[in-house]
C-alpha cells in the first residue's frame, strides 16, 4: 500500500468511527437522561446513558481530577499520535493493519473529544448481556477500539511466530 492509499483509508475510516459515535451519542443524548433504560432484544441491549470518569469499566474514575486528565487526556493523546507515525511510516502495513489503526485512532479521537468537552468524562450507553452477564457501559468508539484492537492481535495470531532471521520476520 501507498503512503498515499494507507493515509486517505485510515482517514476515511477514522472519520466514520468518528461521526457514527458523535451521532449516536447526540442521537441518546438528546432523547434520554442519565436515570433512564431502554431496553431492546428482551434486555439483551440497553441503552442507559451515563458520563464515565474514568476508561474501559470505570477504570481509573477514583483517580484526583488531575491526575485521570493528565492520564486520559495527554497519555491517550501520546498513544494515538504514536499510531499515527507508525501508520505514515511504515511502508508495509498491508489494508488490514492500516483499517485496525484507524479504527483504533477513530475511536479514540472520539473518546477524547468527549473528554475535552465534557470536563474529562466520556458519554457512555451501551450495555450488552444475558441476565446478571453483563459488559460494562461502554460507546460505539469503544466498539471501534475493540475492533482495531482485536483486527491487529489477530492478524499477528494467524501469521504466527516469527524466528529472527527468517523471511517473514524481515517484512
Amino acid at each position: 500500500m501507498t503512503t498515499k492509499h494507507r493515509i486517505a483509508t485510515a482517514l476515511f475510516c477514522a472519520l466514520a468511527w468518528i461521526i457514527v459515535d458523535q451521532l449516536t451519542k447526540a442521537f441518546f443524548k438528546q432523547i434520554l437522561t442519565p436515570g433512564d433504560v431502554v431496553s431492546f432484544f428482551a434486555g439483551s441491549l440497553l441503552v442507559l446513558p451515563t458520563y464515565n470518569h474514568g476508561a474501559f469499566l470505570s477504570l481509573g474514575a477514583e483517580m484526583s481530577d488531575s491526575t485521570r486528565n493528565f492520564i486520559f487526556i495527554y497519555g491517550v493523546l501520546a498513544i494515538l499520535v504514536g499510531l499515527l507515525i507508525w501508520l505514515l511510516r511504515s511502508s508495509k502495513l498491508g489494508r488490514v493493519e492500516v483499517i485496525a489503526i484507524a479504527c483504533i485512532l477513530g475511536g479514540g479521537l472520539s473518546n477524547l473529544l468527549d473528554r475535552c468537552i465534557y470536563d474529562g468524562r466520556v458519554f457512555d450507553f451501551l450495555n450488552i448481556g444475558i441476565g446478571h452477564v453483563r459488559t460494562g457501559i461502554f460507546n460505539v468508539a469503544d466498539v471501534g477500539i475493540m475492533l482495531g484492537l482485536a483486527m491487529l492481535l489477530l492478524g499477528r495470531a494467524k501469521r504466527g511466530p516469527t524466528s529472527p532471521g527468517s523471511a517473514t520476520a524481515l517484512q
